[in-house]
């Protein structure tokens, strides 16, 4: 009768640690930062709350409101310029001498003094009419580079986010190790006291149970060495969260429940990795900015035509009396309106010693710039494929490891209950009963890590495809007019 109420006790205790790596423990009160006013959140409360607080999520951010005001700048040059100018002056010209007919100077014995003022108002409007298309190929490349900006902030955005979730997962680890460890010292202490009365009965020796003791010791050392490790996983989510007024904090007790990976798409993962993935992105802008480039050296073959105007007045009189003047008389005003044509006949393709080379060069290096720069996006596609599928494998690993362990935790749990009976029985020894304790508790903390290990490589590869926002839930910025 005794001996099978101390099995329902050491029962218990093994299905105590089962909850808990299922996440049903609550460790909220073992936290060094929880307690009593203590904020609980969750993982999309975290995500949320450094969004609005993380500096560099901030920063990337800025990044993506500052392309919206370039885009107002893109077709300024299609539009025409005017320029407006207007001066005004005064003018003293003393005269001591004067030229006869036939060019002597001669002395004036009452020197002149002519003064005159004067004012000039006018405005003039310039206008490209035909530029060999130069202006539509410094718009392609605009627009390519807005894109590659724009992409790196989104980068920057996936990885804070990553970041941040990778830091939560860490304290939820460290939450489900401080729970497994304190499963593990109710254990230690239900079988010293237990060792205790055997002791009590001589039925053992005292070299046994101070053995017991020892392990009940360092297993509270284990525990107190557990709830740092806690409190400095909340310290660095708290302070990566970036949150000000975040004090004391508590976090979800649930960890991430890990699945079968054949569930996912992994022709979906890399086809939508190569639309969204920003190395890819960032690629093909490059390859744009080029085409451009090659396109506007090509433009100088090409004439130009462009149209200038000039509307205005001048005012002159004595003395000041134009001096800051401003007739408003149109019947005065001066127009000049000219068009320009410039046409360039390209020679320099037959003889190209015309211009030392130059033009066919910069065509030639575009060009191969151009060429390099397919290269490259070809070869950047092909080692995200590599590297997405190698995520994956990693996934399925992780997977087939969290499946294996449990099957280990479930042997080893299973055999150190058949060794507590047979040491009752005094079949096995007490180091053979210590071995499977160990080999048990060791089970129980690798099944944590393997949990977590799976979540690890669903982030990573979440992050590669550049979808850690869309996962957790969270809206990405609008993308500026």
């Amino acid at each position: 009768m005794k001996t099978g109420t101390k099995g329902l006790t050491r029962g218990a205790a093994v299905l105590a640690a089962l909850a808990a790596l299922g996440g049903g423990m609550d460790a909220a009160g073992q936290e060094g930062g929880g307690g009593e006013g203590a904020t609980v959140l969750t993982l999309r409360d975290a995500l949320n709350r450094a969004t609005r607080f993380n500096a560099s999520y901030r920063q990337a951010l800025e990044q993506l409101e500052l392309q919206s005001h370039p885009r107002r700048q893109w077709w300024a040059p299609f539009l025409p310029t005017v320029d407006l100018f207007y001066s005004t002056g005064y003018n003293v010209d003393r005269r001591p001498s004067y030229l006869d007919l036939d060019g002597t100077p001669i002395q004036n014995p009452e020197p002149q003094i002519i003064r005159r003022s004067s004012s000039v108002h006018q405005a003039q409007l310039r206008f490209t009419v035909l530029d060999g298309g130069q202006r539509f190929h410094d718009l392609r490349t605009t627009r390519a580079q807005v894109r590659q900006s724009r992409v790196a902030a989104e980068r920057q955005l996936n990885a804070t986010l990553a970041d941040i979730q990778r830091r939560y997962q860490a304290a939820q680890q460290a939450q489900a190790q401080l729970a497994v460890e304190e499963a593990l010292l109710a254990d230690r202490q239900v079988e010293f006291g237990e060792q205790q009365k055997r002791f009590e009965l001589l039925a053992i020796e005292r070299s046994a149970l101070l053995g017991a003791q020892l392990d009940l010791e360092g297993q509270r050392l284990a525990v107190r060495t557990a709830r740092g490790e806690l409190d400095k996983a909340l310290l660095a989510l708290r302070t990566a969260i970036g949150d000000p007024g975040l004090g004391a904090l508590e976090i979800e007790s649930q960890p991430p429940e890990p699945f079968d990976p054949s569930t996912l798409d992994l022709a979906e993962l890399v086809s939508g990795a190569r639309r969204q993935s920003p190395g890819v992105v960032t690629a093909e802008a490059e390859v744009e900015v080029q085409r451009a480039n090659l396109n506007s050296q090509k433009a100088w073959r090409w004439p130009s035509v462009s149209l200038n105007t000039t509307i205005g007045g001048s005012t002159n009189g004595e003395d000041g009396t134009e001096l800051f003047g401003f007739d408003t008389n149109t019947n005065r005003f001066r127009i000049d309106a000219n068009v320009g044509l410039s046409f360039t006949v390209p020679i320099a393709d037959v003889l190209p010693i015309f211009d030392g080379f130059q033009k066919s060069y910069n065509v030639a290096s575009a060009s191969m710039t151009l060429r390099n720069a397919e290269a490259e996006l070809q070869q950047t596609a092909l080692q995200l494929e590599e590297t997405i599928r190698s995520r994956y494998v990693d996934l399925e690993t992780a997977w087939a490891n969290v499946q294996q362990q449990r099957k280990a935790h479930d042997v080893a749990a299973e055999r150190l209950g058949l060794m507590r009976q047979q040491y009752l029985l005094a079949t096995v020894s007490i180091d053979a009963l210590r071995t499977a304790i160990r080999e048990e508790a060791t089970a129980r903390r690798n099944a944590v890590d393997r949990r977590f290990g799976f979540a690890t490589a669903l982030l990573a590869l979440y992050e590669e495809v550049g979808i850690v926002a869309r996962e957790a839930g969270i809206a990405p910025p609008a993308e500026g007019n």
